[in-house]
């Protein structure tokens, strides 16, 4: 199977905006371990703040620019005025966000990944506005699972947490880096979750990134 990386601004070009980054990696991105990085989807990401907000006029200025490349969004990306911390838990709380994600959303006509909660709401909560969410933008929307940490309240965090997404009619995405987190905290996974994780249908996007495992 031929899988290509795909570039996310907000983790190789954290505090870049999307013109700017996209101009870096233009020149070509690779790693020394997982190969060339694609440009084929690129995600922007609230690390990506600068410039103005995202709206419709932004993103299609920047498609017009690189039609060879897909965008989409991540998480809370800047698409309001004033930032907001958006997430699985929080969305009832921002319904001005809600409302212009799924006008972005519309627009883009691609897949979103939005974070689990990070206040302990319970999971058959959040797979609920995952999935309202998608129906009202008309393309997948998924959670991204979290890690153990200091501040209890993170969902979708521990490895029984992670197997509960593959019982549910939701789409997910797997962080790599967060994994690694959850094995320092509770060692190795179930024989064949992350396998089973990683080839699923709902599995939409598979994050690589580096960290130590530990938990803060």
């Amino acid at each position: 199977m031929d899988i290509q990386m795909h570039l996310s601004g907000g983790s190789s070009f954290p505090c870049h905006t999307p013109e700017e980054f996209m101009v870096l990696a233009r020149a070509g991105l690779s790693d020394p371990v997982l190969g060339d990085i694609h440009l084929g989807h690129v995600q922007l990401c609230p690390q990506n703040f600068g410039g103005g907000i995202l709206d419709e006029s932004r993103v299609a200025a920047l498609q017009a620019a690189y039609p060879d490349t897909r965008f989409r969004l991540h998480a809370n990306a800047r698409i309001l005025e004033e930032p907001c911390s958006y997430d699985l838990g929080t969305a009832h709380r921002f319904p001005e966000y809600t409302a212009r994600l799924v006008d972005m959303l519309r627009f883009l006509g691609g897949p979103y990944s939005i974070h689990a909660a990070s206040n302990g709401m319970p999971i058959m909560d959040q797979i609920m506005m995952a999935n309202i969410l998608s129906k009202q933008a008309g393309v997948p929307v998924a959670i991204e699972g979290l890690y153990p940490s200091l501040r209890p309240g993170n969902t979708v965090s521990t490895w029984d947490g992670y197997a509960e997404l593959l019982e549910h009619n939701v789409y997910f995405v797997v962080d790599l880096s967060h994994l690694n987190i959850v094995r320092q905290a509770e060692g190795e996974p179930p024989a064949g979750l992350v396998e089973s994780l990683l080839g699923h249908p709902r599995c939409i996007e598979v994050h690589v990134s580096g960290n130590d495992g530990a938990i803060n």
